[in-house]
């Protein structure tokens, strides 16, 4: 008999945060910045200097309610960022990993956003688990973008983004 123990908001991070690592891992050299009393906005910095925000999240079904229509239900991933890390020059890249099982046992989907897309925005980000849906979808064209991070910020032109 396998027992699922619910996984701590701590836990959770330390998951996606151990995930990006090695994913990076045959390309720089990472370094977690988890510092006992000390506040970063970021979680992750790479040996070329681009700071990542890290974010992991569970599948969770979303309402949205519109006028003279029915509720509507859909599968969404929710990020949750702070004010902090809202400040200019907080990260370079905030880091989305989707996983569809609550134990993290299946690879998750990942967008690599750039921070400064989401800079004025609410501090939750919201993505829509359903790729095969028609029409564009918000942060997908970002889906398993990790070349953003292995470029060197010299060659990071905007429209690469």
């Amino acid at each position: 008999m396998i027992i699922l123990i619910e996984r701590s908001f701590g836990e959770k991070g330390y998951v996606g945060e151990t995930y990006v690592m090695a994913k990076l891992m045959k390309d720089f050299n990472i370094a977690s910045v988890k510092v006992p009393q000390q506040y970063f906005s970021y979680d992750l910095i790479t040996a070329n200097n681009k700071r990542l925000e890290v974010k992991t999240g569970l599948i969770r079904k979303s309402e949205r309610k519109h006028e003279n229509y029915p509720t509507y239900y859909s599968d969404t991933w929710e990020f949750r960022r702070s004010k902090k890390q809202h400040s200019e020059g907080s990260s370079d890249f905030v880091v989305c990993l989707g996983f569809q099982s609550k134990d993290f046992s299946d690879e998750p989907r990942c967008f690599i956003i750039p921070t400064k897309e989401l800079r004025g925005l609410s501090e939750v980000i919201k993505i829509s688990a359903k790729s095969n849906r028609k029409g564009k979808l918000k942060y997908w064209e970002h889906e398993d973008k990790w070349e953003y991070i292995i470029k060197n910020k010299s060659n990071l032109q905007s429209n690469d983004l």
